[in-house]
């Protein structure tokens, strides 16, 4: 066992051990999970290609005091050898219509708070339009059945574009393509509607701005983004639609390519297509039945691509099909995934015509996950 994971065993099993009166007492309410996976990779080698291993450790921390309310969750990674802040962010109520947020937080954009279902996300998350976290301040305003968000955001949340160690997706110094987010602006404007008996939809748009520091000319070029996207509940069955067209206008140095852009993650930077537009489709049924020991049985179809506006551009597309479940503390994930020329299914990046692994690969996820 090496250093590491017996860092996490000992952090676990201080966690979990305190008392349900101690905890009772604290000024925080804790939570987490702890999580391992099963994975098969078929453009592996055969001796990498199936195997079981320890994934994550998630440390939640929240509470709330007259009209503020805070929360913040770390996470390490032993799979990938890193630990990271995911949010840590400090909330002002001022009545049930208007809240501001501040700290690490999430970006109000797309489909909230997931444009997805499934454990491995949608490309948009691999983009950095889902689930994405920035330093900045938002302000939440809900008025009837409208629901608008508008947030700046300073930079990324560590300020340090050569850091690849961390939990979302955001511009990158490589080394070679060297820029970082320089501050930005969103705008997200949500109406939920109810057109038929029974059902709910929301239909929303988005718009981002920002500006993206070159790091070796020192001159700043812009990036901006829109996203259209629809939510449809009836009864068990759930659709999600979205489709986001995103640019960035770089000031590289002369003679290099500007129509490719790096993006980190995960202890790893890749290159993606600087233009482009990203399709997302999910189909969810979520199992109406009641069984005695199994709960939020949901099963899901989940089809996302990415196309590129520039002359290299290589279409990049990810299928998600499976289920997921509780059983006790217990949440499970079941994910078939097909990926094409797709950063974390094998491919070279995103969008982009790199060479490399380009076919559609398949990788089989189990995850299995103590949540407390």
């Amino acid at each position: 066992m090496n250093k590491k994971l017996t860092k996490l065993s000992v952090l676990t099993a201080g966690v979990l051990s305190v008392s349900p009166t101690f905890a009772d007492e604290l000024p925080v309410d804790i939570g987490g999970h702890i999580r391992v996976n099963y994975g098969h990779l078929d453009w592996q080698e055969a001796e990498i290609r199936d195997g079981f291993s320890f994934e994550s450790l998630r440390l939640n921390l929240s509470g709330e005091l007259d009209n503020f309310s805070y929360k913040a969750e770390y996470r390490w990674y032993e799979n990938v050898d890193f630990d990271t802040v995911r949010y840590a962010d400090l909330t002002y109520t001022f009545d049930e219509e208007l809240d501001v947020t501040a700290g690490i937080t999430k970006v109000p954009f797309g489909l909230l708070p997931f444009a997805s279902n499934s454990f491995w996300f949608s490309v948009n998350y691999y983009l950095g339009f889902e689930d994405d976290y920035d330093a900045g301040i938002t302000t939440n305003y809900t008025r009837g059945n409208w629901d608008f968000h508008l947030g700046y955001f300073l930079n990324d949340e560590y300020n340090d574009a050569s850091t690849y160690g961390r939990y979302t997706f955001d511009v990158a110094d490589d080394g070679e393509y060297r820029n970082k987010e320089d501050g930005q602006y969103n705008l997200r404007a949500n109406y939920t509607a109810n057109f038929f008996s029974g059902s709910t939809t929301d239909l929303g748009a988005s718009f981002q701005y920002g500006d993206i520091l070159n790091l070796d000319t020192l001159e700043n070029g812009d990036m901006k983004a829109y996203a259209l996207h629809l939510r449809h509940l009836q009864g068990p069955v759930k659709v999600e639609l979205q489709y986001i067209d995103f640019d960035y206008n770089l000031e590289a140095p002369e003679g290099q390519l500007r129509d490719r852009i790096a993006l980190s993650s995960f202890n790893a930077p890749f290159l993606q297509v600087a233009e482009g537009a990203s399709y997302m489709a999910n189909l969810v049924y979520s199992v109406p039945m009641k069984f005695k020991t199994i709960t939020d049985l949901t099963c899901y179809t989940e089809y996302s691509r990415v196309e590129g506006d520039v002359d290299a551009q290589k279409a990049s597309s990810q299928w998600v099909n499976g289920c997921s479940f509780g059983w006790d503390k217990l949440f499970v994930y079941v994910d078939s995934i097909q990926g094409r020329n797709m950063w974390f299914s094998g491919g070279p990046g995103i969008g982009l015509d790199l060479g490399g692994l380009q076919d559609t690969t398949h990788r089989l996820n189990i995850s299995l996950g103590i949540y407390f």
